[in-house]
C-alpha cells in the first residue's frame, strides 16, 4: 500500500482518480463503486475504481491493479516526446501526486514524473519571469495544482526581487531608542 498523507487535500484528491483493474474473486457489494448496477461483482470482470480503492483491494489479492490510462506506454511516450506541451490539467489535475501514488504498481513511472518535471520546472521559472503573455498563456493554462502552486511562489518570489531592485523592498528607519 502506497504512503498518503492523511492530511493532505491534494494528496485525497489524486487517491480519488479510478485505475482499471481485474477482479481475482467474486465480491459483494462492490457494484456501485465500478459504475455497475448490481451489487456482486463476478471474477474476471474488468473494472474502474478509485485509487485508493483498488490500491487496498490489490493489497489483499483480490484483484490486480493496473497501470492508469494516465502513465500508459502511449502517454509516457507522448511526455517523453515534449513535456512542455503536455496539458496536465486536462489529463490529470493532481498529476504528480497520482504518479507518485501509482509507482508502487508501475517501477518506470517516477523516471517519466522526474523527466517531465525537470523540463516543466525551466518552463515555469521562465513563465515566472517574462510574466504571463499570449504565448505562456496555453502553457500556464496546462499546468496540474503542484504545477499552479510552484508558479505562484516563483511568481512571488520575481516581485519580491524586482521591488529590492527599485530599493522598494526595504527601508532604513532608525530604531526607536534614538530619540534625535
Amino acid at each position: 500500500m502506497s504512503k498518503r498523507n492523511y492530511y493532505d487535500i491534494d494528496d485525497i484528491l489524486a487517491s480519488q482518480e479510478r485505475v482499471p483493474c481485474f477482479l481475482r474473486t467474486d465480491l459483494d457489494g462492490l457494484g456501485s463503486a465500478g459504475g455497475g448496477g448490481s451489487s456482486k461483482v463476478h471474477r474476471n470482470s474488468r473494472w474502474s475504481l478509485p485509487f485508493w480503492m483498488a490500491d487496498r483491494l490489490n493489497d489483499e489479492d483480490y484483484l490486480d491493479m493496473q497501470v492508469s490510462p494516465v502513465f500508459s506506454k502511449q502517454a509516457n511516450r507522448m511526455c517523453a516526446a515534449s513535456p512542455e506541451s503536455v496539458d496536465l490539467r486536462n489529463l490529470c489535475e493532481n498529476y504528480y501526486q497520482f504518479g507518485l501514488q501509482l509507482s508502487e504498481v508501475a517501477p518506470e513511472i517516477p523516471h517519466v514524473l522526474h523527466n517531465m518535471y525537470m523540463t516543466r520546472i525551466q518552463k515555469i521559472a521562465r513563465v515566472a519571469q517574462q510574466g504571463n503573455n499570449v504565448e505562456t498563456l496555453e502553457f500556464v493554462q496546462s499546468l496540474d495544482k503542484m504545477e499552479e502552486d510552484i508558479l505562484r511562489v516563483c511568481q512571488h518570489a520575481q516581485g519580491a526581487i524586482t521591488a529590492w531592485h527599485q530599493n522598494k523592498a526595504y527601508a532604513l528607519q532608525k530604531a526607536p531608542v534614538i530619540h534625535n
